[in-house]
């Protein structure tokens, strides 16, 4: 996270419906480090009087906190909350705290991912948490009244609806904590980078300024991204054609047709005017034939890049034995890879 974890509370509601007017609030759980350890708190209601009390314990709990983690709360759970804290004159808790939910940030890495969604039980088989858990908070709704009306009647199964109804809040609250640790990759850097040239492809690599949680590859733009710990790596094929340098200043230039290739009006001088003429925006270009590095589409360079077409936003840097890629290069290739707005 980018704060120390002691800052923050994470937390998670259950309900008997969507609307809090015509709802109650039956379960509410908070995650947080105290003292260098976990602690789990929950506050059950077994009756349909204690709304007020589940509210008031965790106001006093959140006092102690700077930043509430959620998933999905900014939607849900945070809005809820603060109307039946209004419902009862209560003052909300959440002025004046950060709230980090993780369900909108995480989208921003949907392809990384490679998910079908981003339902946090998604999420958590993506981590390898098995859940004990096996229902959904719609199925809790009914397996609550189902609890409340077998406690009326003391019957003995209402202590199995229970458990199953804390468990499930119980494996949110532990999914939503194991899902912060997909934040890194928003924020990890690489450094002291080291590039490899093969026969067909080029391999960077790179330390990261921490372990990513879980082993990690996706393709973008035709390039496979690797994350193994801290270690980033990106497998580039090369490019293998003709492509071209256009001059953009192409008043200062003649183009040669029976070369095919534009150059300077200071040497162009010196050619006889029959085999030259003015350069126009399309033929003021130089073209070479071999294999080329494709660089990401926003990434510029200092070195002189080629193109399939004038108007090709895709740019390639020639490759040969002596090309030398900058730290500076390695880095922006690195970063775009990993930080690029997905």
């Amino acid at each position: 996270l980018p704060f120390p974890i002691e800052q923050a509370c994470f937390f998670d509601i259950e309900t008997t419906g969507l609307s809090p007017q015509v709802s109650s609030l039956y379960l509410l759980g908070a995650a947080y480090v105290e003292k260098d350890s976990w602690q789990l708190s929950q506050w059950f209601a077994d009756d349909y009087i204690s709304e007020a009390d589940i509210l008031t314990s965790f106001a006093t709990l959140l006092s102690r906190f700077d930043t509430v983690i959620h998933y999905n709360g900014s939607t849900f759970d945070i809005p809820y909350l603060e109307k039946k804290y209004h419902a009862y004159h209560l003052a909300s808790p959440f002025l004046g705290k950060k709230s980090l939910d993780l369900y909108r940030q995480l989208p921003r890495k949907k392809n990384l991912f490679s998910l079908p969604n981003q339902k946090l039980t998604t999420m958590e088989r993506l981590l390898g948490f098995q859940r004990g858990d096996c229902y959904s908070g719609k199925d809790c709704i009914q397996l609550y009244t189902d609890y409340m009306q077998k406690k009326y009647f003391r019957d003995e199964a209402a202590q199995t609806l229970k458990h199953n109804l804390l468990l499930h809040n119980h494996d949110d609250l532990i999914g939503t904590v194991l899902c912060s640790q997909l934040l890194s990759y928003l924020h990890i850097q690489p450094s002291r980078p080291h590039y490899q040239a093969k026969e067909d492809a080029l391999i960077l690599s790179a330390r990261l300024d921490c372990e990513v949680p879980i082993p990690l590859s996706y393709e973008q733009e035709g390039k496979i991204v690797s994350f193994e710990k801290d270690i980033l790596k990106i497998h580039i094929p090369f490019y293998h054609g003709t492509l071209y340098h256009y001059f953009k200043d192409y008043q200062n230039y003649y183009y040669l047709p029976q070369e095919d290739m534009a150059i300077h009006k200071s040497v162009g001088t010196y050619v006889d005017a029959s085999f030259r003429q003015k350069a126009t925006a399309a033929n003021c270009y130089i073209k070479r034939t071999g294999l080329f590095l494709p660089l990401p589409t926003d990434m510029e360079t200092k070195q002189p890049t080629f193109q399939e077409t004038r108007r090709s936003s895709r740019t390639y840097l020639p490759w040969t034995e002596q090309t030398v890629l900058s730290e500076e290069d390695c880095l922006a290739y690195l970063i775009h890879a990993i930080h690029k707005k997905r």
